[in-house]
């Protein structure tokens, strides 16, 4: 009559058959990604081409602070256009702490982005991220003159991209929870790598005054405005299309028969407006725009901002379960 295995030699034998799979997971698992032991070599990177804005009003004491940076080799810096007003006299604070006088070259209200022009070169050309390489969950950096504290640096990660709200029309925004202050208006939102991936615009700061949201736009859609400024002194006469939209919210696109949601939804039509025109109405779900498939409201901001002629005009509408096509001829 044979004994029974001893339970260590159970526990032996299991363990052998387990080796390859415990020997194997570490193989199988991807690297974590880990917080930088510094950002300082980026911030001196990105940093060079960085700069303060200080706008001067007449009959007030103290100057409007913002930020902005450069473009180009030739002296051209990007900044917010709600920053500048009528103001009179406008200096930029280089990397160096030098101050020189800037000149306003164009302005775009509709997107809040502004070209200065100033005689002196940025020590170095600036290097911008390629579109699309941005992702959630990576770090950026943001450099500005918060209350006036020059060349100022936050990091954060980027918590989502491509937002778009209703009310700001034919734009979007990169969404981090980098810290944005008064002065960091029109800075730059940098990479890990201390690139320029967007320019500071505003933060949304919830309820009781918490720390909200930043958003920043996007440098593809900054150097667009900056290079039709840098043409004409203005924005072309692009046409507009006079709605409000937005994501399709996941309740709208249940009532509307869809397992998805995908499109942009129309929120309210100006009257007057090329909306109208179309005879576009609020609720309607917006698929395609002259052939361009809309996935969400940034390709809608994105087709928006390459329409040029508003003749043979083509949306594609979701109305009460039935697919539209509007025209304007």
């Amino acid at each position: 009559m044979s004994r029974p295995p001893a339970p260590a030699l159970l526990l032996a034998c299991a363990l052998l058959a387990l080796a390859p799979w415990v020997e194997a997971a570490p193989a199988a698992r991807a690297p974590a990604k880990t917080q930088p032991a510094s950002f300082a070599e980026a911030y001196q990177r990105g940093a060079a081409w960085s700069v303060g804005v200080y706008m001067f009003v007449a009959g007030e004491e103290d100057p409007r602070v913002g930020a902005g940076f450069f473009v180009d080799d030739r002296g051209g810096i990007a900044t917010a256009a709600h920053l500048l007003g009528d103001t009179p006299q406008i200096l930029v604070a280089l990397p160096d702490k030098r101050l020189i006088a800037a000149r306003v070259e164009g302005v775009d209200a509709s997107t809040d982005i502004a070209l200065l022009r100033v005689d002196t070169p940025p020590p170095m050309r600036p290097v911008f991220t390629r579109p699309g390489s941005l992702r959630v969950g990576d770090w950026v950096m943001a450099i500005g003159e918060p209350f006036g504290l020059e060349h100022s640096v936050s990091a954060g990660i980027v918590s989502g991209k491509d937002r778009h709200f209703g009310d700001d029309g034919e734009l979007m925004f990169i969404q981090s929870d980098v810290a944005l202050n008064p002065g960091n208006s029109g800075g730059p939102l940098l990479d890990a790598g201390g690139a320029i991936a967007g320019m500071n615009a505003r933060t949304i700061v919830g309820p009781a005054g918490t720390p909200g949201a930043s958003l920043a736009i996007p440098i593809d859609i900054v150097l667009q405005i900056v290079g039709e400024l840098r043409q004409d002194g203005r924005a072309p006469a692009r046409p507009r299309l006079g709605a409000q939209f937005d994501n399709v919210p996941p309740l709208t696109a249940w009532a509307a028969g869809r397992r998805e949601t995908t499109g942009a939804v129309i929120l309210s039509v100006t009257r007057g407006s090329l909306a109208e025109r179309l005879q576009l109405r609020a609720g309607d779900i917006v698929t395609a725009m002259n052939d361009r498939a809309i996935g969400g409201s940034a390709d809608l901001v994105n087709a928006l901002l390459a329409w040029r002629a508003v003749a043979d005009t083509r949306f594609v509408v979701l109305r009460a379960g039935k697919e539209l096509v509007l025209a304007l001829d």
